[in-house]
């Protein structure tokens, strides 16, 4: 597993609707090269809303091309969770981001926090391909892909809510 954490100057609000936002992953994450939702279906969650969707992804790099299905768990504005449903390509892919105001502790509660001027994000990604040839190939970049997915996130964020 991998994990990374940042401070953005977006609100908890704002990196949550963009990460949230399946359907637009193919215009500005590397190497995604279609985003689809299926399905998407609301679940009342304990202290705010909670949507689980059914998502194709493709990715491409190089001579592979490849499609996977996910469920996406979005627990508004805290946390979007997304595991690989399609165990041809992957035994495990999880990836979780967790959206924090910068705030203090004792105000995280407070309802107007999810929209105060900066949040930290914190994002982990596990995953094993299930066939030997992608795990091999993906051992030279994989690191790089990840870090280059969360700064995809920030700088979508920028292109939507202006560069802070």
């Amino acid at each position: 597993m991998q994990a990374y954490r940042t401070c953005t100057s977006y609100s908890q609000a704002q990196v949550y609707d963009i990460v949230s936002n399946v359907t637009d992953y193919h215009q500005f994450i590397p190497f995604c090269t279609h985003s689809k939702v299926f399905t998407s279906r609301p679940v009342k969650a304990g202290t705010g809303n909670q949507v689980v969707m059914e998502a194709e992804l493709g990715v491409g790099f190089n001579m592979f091309s490849e499609k996977y299905t996910s469920l996406v768990t979005c627990d508004q504005p805290s946390q979007v969770k997304a595991e690989s449903a399609d165990a041809t390509l992957f035994k495990e892919l999880t990836t979780v981001w967790r959206f924090t105001p910068n705030v203090e502790r004792q105000k995280l509660k407070e309802p107007q926090a999810s929209h105060h001027p900066s949040c930290w994000v914190d994002f982990s990604i596990a995953f094993e391909f299930a066939s030997p040839l992608h795990a091999q190939a993906s051992g030279v970049f994989f690191d790089k892909v990840s870090s280059m997915m969360m700064a995809a996130f920030i700088d979508r964020c920028a292109q939507v809510y202006g560069k802070r």
